[in-house]
């Protein structure tokens, strides 16, 4: 009996380590995960305010920056130059004004620690190389730009000139374009809802939207669901083909559904144009309109039956920052 006895003990004591041991693990990995997901969406919040800088659109500059940000440079002297925000923005309008594109520019670096990060960013252009270094701070705004420094690596120019000298400046700069970086208020992490609501309930979702193959593209992962049940899970392209000078949206999604739309730019801002068959065998013409809110962007999808002389109520899907 007493044998019996001390082997229920020895028995208990060895379930309460192993069932301690269990919680305490579960317990550890929690956090661990839950850290690592604040830690992507951090660097994807922080990535999103480089993209914007990297567009050099007006609106998008005062965005990313601080308005009392400053740019400092060494001249070949050795001495520190300072450019006011303000000055910076000055200068980008001139280059625009002069039909200077926007230089090709690839993200190096990402690094940060709490509310303080910095980034690498390179500029190419034909006749210089630009590495630039952002420093950023998350305040009550979220994350901005609260100093750049930066070094200019001039190019000696080549002597040879002519259609290859041409068609190679060319395929050097194909993305600096300013028809795809117009789009770059999209990229970031949202939660997207639908109004009007359908009369099957209301359907939300999520969005996860990047700039690709070095800013030649812009990426969207969205999934959307209602009742608790998958609508559908998708993703979009939109890009810039320098050949025929068109942006062309592309969709794609797990219930069958491709489409493809073409844009038009119209006053002031782009439209994507597709058509496709009724069940009444008449042609619809569909028309996707993008446009900044607050601090999101709005989807507006309008439907025509007359070829675009009238257009039905739009449906609008809002997409707002993911907390």
């Amino acid at each position: 009996m007493r044998t019996l006895a001390l082997s229920a003990i020895v028995a208990s004591i060895f379930m309460l380590t192993v069932t301690a041991q269990t919680t305490a693990h579960a317990q550890s990995g929690a956090p661990a995960s839950s850290q690592k997901n604040q830690v992507e969406e951090e660097h994807v919040a922080i990535r999103r305010v480089a993209q914007l800088y990297m567009t050099f659109d007006q609106a998008n500059l005062r965005e990313a920056f601080y308005p009392t940000a400053n740019l400092y440079l060494a001249t070949e002297q050795g001495e520190v130059r300072t450019i006011p925000f303000a000055q910076f923005l000055e200068n980008v309008a001139k280059g625009a004004a002069s039909g200077r594109r926007v230089p090709r520019m690839s993200i190096d670096l990402i690094d940060h620690e709490g509310n303080a990060a910095i980034v690498k960013i390179t500029e190419h252009s034909d006749d210089a190389t630009v590495t630039d270094y952002l420093s950023m701070i998350r305040g009550s705004e979220g994350w901005k730009v609260v100093s750049k420094t930066f070094y200019v690596n001039h190019k000696a120019q080549p002597a040879s000139s002519g259609p290859a000298a041409d068609a190679q400046a060319a395929s050097q700069n194909s993305c600096g374009n300013t028809a795809i970086s117009s789009f770059a208020f999209m990229v970031g992490n949202w939660i997207t809802s639908e109004s009007p609501v359908p009369a099957a309930g209301a359907e939300t979702g999520t969005s996860r939207t990047e700039a690709v193959l070095d800013g030649c593209a812009i990426w969207e992962h969205r999934y959307v669901e209602q009742n608790g049940k998958e609508v559908f899970d998708a993703h979009v392209v939109w890009g810039y083909d320098s050949t025929s000078k068109r942006m062309l949206l592309f969709y794609i999604d797990d219930r069958s559904h491709t489409q493809l739309y073409e844009g038009r730019f119209e006053n002031g801002s782009w439209a994507f144009y597709r058509e496709r068959p009724d069940t009444d065998g008449r042609t619809i013409l569909i028309r996707v309109k993008y446009a900044q809110k607050g601090s999101g962007f709005t989807q507006s999808v309008e439907r025509s039956s007359d070829h675009g002389t009238t257009w039905g109520a739009p449906s609008v899907v809002s997409y707002e920052p993911k907390r």
